[in-house]
């Protein structure tokens, strides 16, 4: 058993939790005006370390969907006084969450298997 496995689980461990940040975050702003929902972009880290396992976060960036649009009641109904709502989906936001923790929990269970495996072969060695 390689260290490199456990590398793996962990690296998707650690990207799952970014996730669910991201989405907290994005779930939290349901209401602010203006604001974009931002959406995470995930690698396999093989074409990134000499590893050649794991998974990295390439980056976030902000969704260009557009949310609706509303009238700002202080400036009126004029066309100047309208603020685009955020285009925070919930529906979109509990999938990925709910996916993010089944991977999480996934990759804990893996690692947790991975030490056993190690922990046996240490007590037949021993």
């Amino acid at each position: 058993m390689s260290v490199n496995s456990l590398q793996t689980s962990m690296s998707a461990i650690r990207a799952n939790q970014f996730r669910l940040d991201v989405s907290a975050n994005n779930v939290a702003n349901v209401n602010t005006s203006e604001f974009r929902a931002s959406e995470v972009a995930a690698t396999d880290a093989a074409y990134v370390n000499s590893i050649g396992a794991g998974v990295r976060i390439a980056a976030t960036y902000a969704s260009p969907r557009q949310g609706p649009a509303t009238i700002d009641a202080a400036a009126g109904a004029t066309s100047q006084g309208t603020l685009e709502q955020s285009n925070t989906d919930l529906v979109t936001e509990m999938t990925n969450q709910m996916n993010s923790r089944n991977a999480y929990t996934a990759n804990i269970a893996a690692g947790r298997t991975q030490m056993d495996v190690s922990q046996t072969l240490l007590d037949l060695v021993g």
